[in-house]
C-alpha cells in the first residue's frame, strides 16, 4: 500500500522549470531512492512536501493528509520528518538539546503548563528526554549528549541531525543527502544505519543522494530525475541499465566510426 503519493508535481521559478509533472509513489515500510544529476529537481521535490515551496500543479498526499494545504509544522505532526544536505543544527546547543527541539512540534503542553510545571508538561519532559536516550543510543551517540554539537566531527554532526528526525517518532523520513562529506568507511556504515532505522523504528525512507553505490545498494525501488522530469523507474539493476539513465549522467554516446 502507498504511504506516499506524489502526482504531476510541478514548479517553476521565474522562466526556469525545475518540476515537470513528476509523478511517483512509496510504499510503507520501503526505503527508496531518488535520484538524478545536479539541477534535476530531486531537493526541490523535498521541498515541496515540506512546505518549502508551493508548487504551481499537481498533488502530495502522505496517507490520508493533503501536504500541500499545510503548515510546515503540521506536516512534521502528520509523521512526515527530513534531513538537510546542509547541516540544519544549532552548534552552540548539546546533542542532547537537539533532540529534544526536534520534539517540540509533537508537545501539547504550553509555556504555561512548563512554567508552572504542570503534569502534563512533566510528563512530555520525560517521555522526550527518554526517546531521545532510546534514538542516541541506537545512533551510538550517547557518549556525546553533553557535548555541543559545533565541537563534533562532522559524520558525528550527520547522525545528530539523523537523531534529531528520528526523535519525531515518523512513519516518514527525508533523507537529503546523507553521504555528502562522509569518508568510505562512514558510506559503508551508512548503508547498514538506513536498514536498521528501517526495520527498528518502522519507517519508510525516501532517499534523495548523489552516491550511487549507496542508493544501489539499500534502495527497494529508484526513481530518477533529470531536469525536473521523471525518465526512469524500478529495481536499482533495471535503472542501472536504462538507456535514459545512463544518457543522462554520462551524456548521449558517441557515434562508433563506419
Amino acid at each position: 500500500m502507498s504511504l506516499l503519493e506524489v502526482d504531476s508535481l510541478s514548479i517553476q521559478f521565474g522562466g526556469l522549470v525545475a518540476l515537470d509533472g513528476v509523478s511517483f509513489e512509496v510504499e510503507a515500510g520501503a526505503i527508496m531512492g531518488l535520484i538524478g544529476p545536479n539541477g534535476a529537481g530531486k531537493t526541490t521535490v523535498f521541498n515541496c512536501m515540506t512546505g518549502v515551496y508551493v508548487p504551481t500543479a499537481g498533488s502530495i498526499t502522505f496517507e490520508e493528509h493533503d501536504l500541500l494545504q499545510m503548515q510546515p509544522h503540521q506536516i512534521i505532526g502528520t509523521g512526515v520528518a527530513r534531513t538537510f544536505q546542509n547541516l540544519e543544527l544549532f552548534g552552540s546547543m548539546s546533542v542532547l538539546e537537539n533532540l529534544l527541539v526536534g520534539q517540540h512540534s509533537s508537545m501539547r503542553a504550553n509555556l504555561l503548563d512548563c512554567l508552572l510545571r504542570l503534569p502534563r508538561a512533566v510528563n512530555e519532559q520525560r517521555q522526550a528526554r527518554d526517546r531521545a536516550g532510546e534514538v542516541l543510543e541506537f545512533l551510538n551517540l550517547s557518549e556525546h549528549r553533553d557535548v555541543p554539537v559545533a565541537g563534533l566531527p562532522f559524520g558525528l554532526k550527520k547522525r545528530v541531525e539523523l537523531a534529531r528526525a528520528l526523535v519525531s517518532s515518523p512513519r516518514l523520513i527525508l533523507l537529503d543527502e546523507p553521504a555528502n562529506g562522509l569518508s568510505h568507511e562512514e558510506v559503508n556504515d551508512l548503508i547498514e544505519l538506513i536498514r536498521s532505522l528501517r526495520d527498528e523504528f518502522l519507517v519508510t525512507v525516501l532517499l534523495v543522494e548523489h552516491h550511487m553505490g549507496l542508493v544501489m545498494a539499500v534502495s527497494d525501488k529508484v526513481s530518477v530525475l533529470d531536469f525536473g522530469r521523471k525518465i526512469a523507474e524500478g529495481t536499482p539493476n533495471e535503472v542501472q541499465q536504462n538507456p535514459a539513465v545512463i544518457e543522462a549522467y554520462l551524456g548521449a554516446p558517441r557515434a562508433q566510426p563506419e
